[in-house]
């Protein structure tokens, strides 16, 4: 999620979702292509007037049309820490497990770790684990900036990014 990639024009057979309440405007979903059959979950938004569960039924639309439109598998998004916040709320879980999963619900008011992962449960997923490969460990705090800012989880602000060459 966050590429913010909605109209780009690398992205023609994009997939928008949209849910409307009396002519009004409650909800958009839009995924980007992934791979051949797939597509990827972009930008989720709703109104916070509308009634709950508008974000699950329109991906239940999308879901359901998938088959018309060639669609095999669809990835909602990325549930960062999703092992240690599963694996760490069952009973029997050691105390440094449940201190890391303490530490992600603290990080959860700030960001959203809790309640996507939460929120993707709901659709029973196949979970599909992520690797980070790296060359030394000197590396490992440059990285973990790129990791922040793919995930927009940290954004820098205009004047760094120009700046660094990157608007």
């Amino acid at each position: 999620m966050a590429l913010s990639r909605l109209g780009d024009a690398d992205d023609g057979d994009c997939v928008v979702a949209t849910a409307h309440q009396d002519g009004i405007l409650r909800g958009m979903l839009h995924f980007v292509p992934w791979g051949s059959d797939g597509l990827s979950l972009d930008l989720m938004r709703r109104d916070r007037t509308a009634d709950n569960g508008l974000n699950e039924l329109m991906i239940a639309t999308v879901v359901e049309a998938c088959s018309d439109l060639g669609v095999r598998r669809i990835s909602l998004n990325f549930a960062v820490f999703r092992d240690a916040l599963e694996r760490g709320e069952k009973i029997g879980a050691g105390p440094v497990l449940r201190a890391w999963r303490g530490v992600l619900l603290f990080a959860s008011r700030w960001w959203q770790i809790e309640s996507l992962y939460r929120f993707n449960v709901k659709f029973r997923p196949a979970w599909q684990p992520r690797f980070l490969s790296y060359p030394a460990t000197r590396d490992l705090p440059r990285i973990a900036v790129a990791a922040l800012e793919a995930e927009a989880f940290l954004v820098r602000p205009n004047v760094l990014k120009r700046l660094a060459g990157r608007v």
